[in-house]
C-alpha cells in the first residue's frame, strides 16, 4: 500500500536529521545518508511522475494508403498497329502513244493535175528509220530535197531518180503506209549511209519517192 506524500515527506527528513546510532564519525556519517536521501528523493519523484502521467508515449506509425486513395493509372489503350491497306493495282499493258500522221486527200496542187509538194507532212523521214531501227538496222539521215520530189512527179521514171530508188503511190499521204509498201530489203541495206525523200500530187493521189545514198 503507498504512504501518503506528508508520511514520505516526513521519513526523509528523519533520516536527513539522524542519523543512526553507535557512528562515531557524525559528519562522515551525514554526508553519506545525505547522498542516500537524495539517491531516494530522486527515485522518488521518478515514481510519482510516472503514476500520475496517466498513459505511455507511442511511436507515430504513418499507415499505408488504401487502394482507394492511390492515385489511377489511366487505363493502357491497346496499341493497334495502323492497317496498311495496299494499292489496288490494275496490270495493263501500256503502249506508247503515237501521234497520228497529219495525212491529206485533197488536191494540194489547185487547178494543175500535178505538182511537188513541200515538207514532210506525212513523216516519211520518221517512218523510214523506225522501220530500220525496228530490225536491228542503224537510223540515217533522212532530207527532203527538190531532186527526190521531182522523182515522185515523174512517178520514178526520169535522171532525178537515181542513184537507188524507190517510188509507191499512196492514196493518202502517210509516210508509215508508204513504207509498207517498198522492199524490206532495199530498206534495211547496211550500206546506206543517208536518203532523200520527196513527196508530189498527180493523177489524183499521192506519190512519194525515196533516193538511197551509199
Amino acid at each position: 500500500m503507498a504512504l501518503p506524500r506528508s508520511a514520505t515527506v516526513r521519513r526523509v527528513s528523519d533520516l536527513l536529521t539522524s542519523p543512526p546510532d553507535g557512528d562515531e564519525d557524525g559528519s562522515r556519517g551525514r554526508a553519506v545518508w545525505g547522498l542516500v536521501a537524495l539517491a531516494i528523493i530522486a527515485a522518488l519523484i521518478v515514481v510519482i511522475m510516472l503514476a500520475t502521467s496517466g498513459g505511455s508515449g507511442g511511436k507515430h506509425s504513418g499507415s499505408a494508403p488504401s487502394p482507394s486513395q492511390l492515385p489511377s493509372e489511366p487505363p493502357s489503350s491497346p496499341t493497334t498497329p495502323p492497317s496498311t491497306t495496299a494499292p489496288s493495282t490494275s496490270a495493263s499493258s501500256s503502249r506508247a502513244a503515237t501521234s497520228p500522221v497529219p495525212t491529206s486527200t485533197g488536191n494540194p496542187c489547185g487547178a494543175a493535175k500535178s505538182c511537188a509538194v513541200p515538207g514532210d507532212a506525212g513523216q516519211l523521214v520518221a517512218a523510214v528509220n523506225r522501220f530500220r531501227t525496228g530490225h536491228g538496222q542503224a537510223a540515217v539521215t533522212g532530207t527532203v530535197t527538190p531532186k527526190a520530189q521531182q522523182c515522185a512527179v515523174a512517178q520514178g521514171n526520169g535522171p532525178n531518180c537515181t542513184p537507188s530508188y524507190a517510188w509507191e503511190p499512196v492514196p493518202i499521204q502517210d509516210g508509215p503506209k508508204a513504207v509498207g509498201l517498198v522492199s524490206p530489203q532495199w530498206l534495211l541495206d547496211p550500206a546506206m549511209k543517208s536518203f532523200e525523200i520527196g513527196w508530189a500530187y498527180a493523177n489524183g493521189q499521192w506519190e512519194c519517192a525515196i533516193l538511197k545514198l551509199r
